[in-house]
């Protein structure tokens, strides 16, 4: 079966080129919208019930009308079936629906906009980054104060990773207006101090990532202890290992930061070891039977 990448919006599977909106959309003109992002190995979708609780909670936040998640599940199955993807990404995106541009929400609610994109992810540009290390550059954290909401308010984010990539890096981590680091741009970042993991506490200025936190229940049966607790730059930059997490990029050894090397310039132990835990943890999802778990209530 050949590859396609599809849209399903609002239901109607088609190729992503036809998907289209209307320009009255509130996630057009307010990025009135929250989104998720899974990824797809062998056709299925990695931490699935943890990527919904984590969507009904943002559309909770944002104070949506009842969303059907269970429908939702319904076609992206039928979605990721009829492109034939198997290594891949799925995008999931939910605005507050069409109505005439006017601040307050629309009254009645008017029914929400879904949309759904399967499409291929290859991952060895990302393999080749895990295995030499990255760069990352620093900038100030410019972003709103509910960043634990996943929504599609994203322009901060955008121009921080350009200024990365037009610098030659791979990410940017993030400073808050007190010194303090958050994390990247679209990435969890943790680090290494004495033999303890460490990352910035949840809270209303980081996400709350479905990889770290997949990462820091491994930590536990590595022996690897981890403390939530918060960091200055030249803290950061005099860490033994600096590791970014992300659904797409997995494991990542940060190698530099700045002009600053991170412990000795090369990928450290603690990474290599996360990443390993990972990739087996992958594995062991993949051999057990697919399961369809509880819906979250959104």
């Amino acid at each position: 079966m050949a590859m396609q990448v599809l849209a399903c919006l609002n239901g109607e599977i088609m190729p992503v080129e036809e998907a289209k909106v209307s320009v009255w959309d509130r996630g057009f003109v307010f990025g009135d919208a929250v989104y998720e992002v899974f990824r797809m190995y062998r056709g299925r979708c990695f931490l699935e019930a943890e990527h919904l609780a984590r969507l009904a909670r943002s559309l909770k936040e944002l104070k949506f009308p009842g969303c059907d998640l269970d429908r939702l599940m319904d076609r992206v199955r039928a979605t990721i079936a009829a492109s034939g993807i198997l290594e891949g990404t799925l995008y999931v995106q939910i605005t507050r629906g069409v109505a005439p541009r006017s601040h307050p929400f629309p009254s009645p609610p008017v029914p929400p906009t879904e949309v759904i994109i399967v499409r291929p992810y290859d991952d060895r540009p990302t393999q080749a980054a895990r295995e030499a290390g990255v760069r990352l550059i620093s900038l100030p954290d410019l972003r709103w104060k509910r960043c634990d909401i996943k929504s599609t308010n994203l322009l901060a984010n955008v121009l921080a990773i350009e200024e990365a990539h037009r610098a030659g890096a791979f990410e940017a981590v993030l400073v808050d207006d007190a010194g303090l680091v958050t994390e990247a741009t679209h990435s969890s970042i943790l680090w290494v101090r004495d033999g303890i993991l460490e990352g910035t506490p949840e809270g209303n200025e980081i996400l709350p990532g479905m990889t770290r936190k997949l990462v820091l229940h491994l930590t536990e049966s590595l022996g690897i202890p981890f403390r939530g607790t918060h960091v200055r730059l030249e803290e950061l930059k005099g860490a033994d290992e600096v590791i970014l997490v992300a659904t797409t990029s997995e494991v990542v050894p940060v190698t530099r930061i700045d002009d600053a090397a991170i412990g000795s310039g090369s990928p450290g132990p603690v990474a290599k070891r996360l990443h390993g835990a990972y990739e087996a943890a992958v594995e062991a999802w993949l051999a057990r039977e697919p399961e369809v778990p509880a819906r979250p209530v959104a």
